[in-house]
């Protein structure tokens, strides 16, 4: 694993990080309080977690996924999937 830059980053206490990962500043890995025991992210291998994202709750992220900036993640992610925070465009004519 290779924290960039790691200042705030937060890992919980029930989440594993798979290898090979790379996890940029300002990112969450984290509950979101309402889980009991296993309450934070499983990430798989060669997962790139990108600045300010939050991945959030007792949810797995597959191998070989790319986490945008920014991104809030609360649900499973499969392997090979790149994940972005997108807000949506409307074209206006």
């Amino acid at each position: 694993m290779f924290i960039d830059h790691g200042m705030g980053i937060v890992i919980g206490e029930t989440a594993t990080v798979g290898n090979d990962c790379t996890i940029y500043h300002n990112s969450t890995l984290g509950g979101t309080g309402k889980d009991k025991y296993k309450r934070h992210p499983d990430i798989g291998n060669n997962v790139m977690v990108g600045a300010g994202a939050k991945v959030l709750g007792p949810i797995k992220v597959g191998n070989n996924v790319k986490i945008g900036a920014n991104t809030t993640v609360l649900k499973n992610i499969p392997n090979n999937v790149t994940v972005v925070r997108c807000n949506q465009i409307v074209n206006k004519k």
